[in-house]
């Protein structure tokens, strides 16, 4: 957050949220907004990249993109009280549908059953992402929103996925961005599962791209879902109104 504190705005995500579909969206608006080149990628990242990215010229905004969760002292109120920061979006997405999608991206890597993926690793070494991951970027983000008097904002994936334009346009506003309907309507309409893919980076690794509609849910076993269950309710702060004691059917998209 501070490396980016001097950006127009920024997008933190969770792991398997939905980043790259949000970024190649809002990518291709900006684009078409300001007249310049789409992403060549499906990660955008020449649009609206990480911290280490080159900087698009003015006038196009600098927009940021990362994973980070904000250190303990600017989840403190007096020190984030001095802190100037640029408008954010949060995007996050259902615990239960990021793990599964992270295992199924990883799992030659991570070379272990779900189930003992699934309880993870407190100190966060095994994993690039796992359950306990997920609680402290909710916790500290979570905390963070309740700070931030308007400069965050809070995008589920699921709202994204059931009504993408409005969400775009929504978010872009957010960001300072005042984009016409017939741009929202082509970004969406250019971001398929299928366009996306005909834009994978080949010097990244595959598994970007979730092509499967199948039901994320359907991965936990009675144990796994008691074991998610207990540990959501002890140690997760701030669920963004995601209950996670309750099974109910699912869709993916990631």
């Amino acid at each position: 957050m501070l490396k980016s504190r001097h950006c127009d705005g920024a997008i933190i995500s969770m792991h398997q949220s939905g980043t790259h579909w949000l970024k190649f969206m809002l990518a291709n608006a900006i684009a078409a907004h300001y007249g310049i080149e789409a992403p060549r990628y499906n990660h955008a990242n020449d649009i609206i990249g990480g911290n280490k990215d080159r900087r698009l010229p003015a006038p196009i905004p600098h927009f940021r993109s990362s994973h980070s969760i904000p250190p303990l002292l600017l989840c403190n109120r007096i020190v984030f009280g001095c802190t100037t920061l640029p408008p954010y979006i949060l995007l996050i997405r259902d615990i239960r549908a990021c793990l599964v999608s992270n295992y199924a991206k990883w799992q030659a890597r991570y070379a272990v059953s779900f189930a003992e993926y699934l309880r993870g690793d407190p100190a966060g070494r095994r994993f690039n992402s796992d359950i306990w991951w997920c609680f402290r970027f909710l916790n500290a983000w979570g905390r963070m929103a309740t700070l931030s008097d308007g400069r965050i904002h809070i995008v589920r994936y699921e709202d994204l996925a059931a009504a993408p334009h409005k969400e775009l346009d929504r978010l872009a506003r957010h960001l300072g961005l005042s984009l016409s309907p017939s741009i929202i309507a082509a970004a969406v309409s250019a971001s398929t599962k299928q366009a996306m893919a005909a834009r994978s980076d080949p010097a990244r690794p595959p598994g970007e791209i979730n092509p499967r509609g199948n039901d994320p849910l359907d991965a936990f076993d009675p144990a796994d879902r008691e074991f998610v269950r207990s540990r959501c309710a002890r140690y997760l702060r701030q669920p963004f109104g995601y209950d996670y004691a309750v099974w109910a059917s699912a869709t993916s998209r990631s």
